[in-house]
């Protein structure tokens, strides 16, 4: 090997004898490690963030998620992951207990990209309904705000899962608290969270409202495409 600074001629050490200049292949080699040694520094911060940041929220749930910005950005993102992965996942333990085999892609991705879109576009009424009212707050903070809200009804969908592992049928009852709770409880409790912020006359009642209407008719056309998918599938 030869040192591209200087032509001289190395025994492959990490640097140059003669002119001191780093060697490109163990400088590559050092700055893939580095970045390496980076990202999993970030990942067990973020990990340490989010799990404080849940207990936080799990002891006292509205006090602290009232006031939760844009810092639990990354902590948010992970509720809302875990979120939309539990009841897929609970489907495909269900559903593999039976005598088919059954598609990990079909029965867990695709569900779980379907409950993050319906989880993004409910965040995306909540802040629509919060610009429309005067309230001066950036999605960032407002989509934070949001999956901090979801940590509790999150817990829920985690114990479900628990419990079916346990083989208790209890846990279709839990997991409809959470399911139910999320989609009715969040939106409430958003713009009530960002209320002094409010600027509208209209009171945040109608908004509730119209997020609700929009939340059952989605639930409905999802649950019953689903269901259809489902029975395709058993019987063909």
């Amino acid at each position: 090997m030869y040192c591209p600074q200087c032509g001289h001629q190395t025994d492959g050490g990490k640097f140059c004898e003669k002119c001191g200049a780093p060697q490109p292949g163990q400088a590559g080699a050092g700055q893939i490690q580095g970045q390496a040694a980076q990202a999993g520094a970030a990942a067990k911060k973020a990990s340490k963030q989010f799990a404080l940041f849940g207990l936080d929220v799990l002891k006292s749930p509205y006090q602290t998620c009232k006031t939760t910005g844009g810092e639990q950005f990354i902590s948010s993102i992970i509720t809302m992951v875990l979120f939309c992965l539990v009841t897929p996942v609970m489907l495909y333990i269900l559903l593999s207990d039976g005598f088919r085999d059954i598609s990990f892609a079909g029965t867990v991705l695709k569900p779980a990209l379907t409950f993050a879109l319906i989880i993004f576009c409910l965040h995306l009424l909540i802040f629509i309904a919060l610009k429309a009212g005067g309230a001066q707050v950036s999605f960032k903070d407002s989509i934070s705000r949001f999956g901090a809200f979801l940590i509790p009804f999150t817990a829920i969908l985690l114990f479900a899962l628990i419990l079916m592992l346990l083989h208790t049928t209890v846990c279709f009852t839990v997991l409809a608290v959470g399911l139910i709770g999320a989609a009715f409880a969040v939106p409430a409790l958003m713009l009530a969270s960002y209320q002094h912020l409010l600027t509208s006359k209209a009171d945040i009642i109608y908004s509730v409202i119209v997020i609700y209407l929009i939340i059952c008719v989605t639930s409905q056309y999802t649950i019953k495409h689903y269901v259809k998918e489902l029975i395709s599938y058993f019987l063909f």
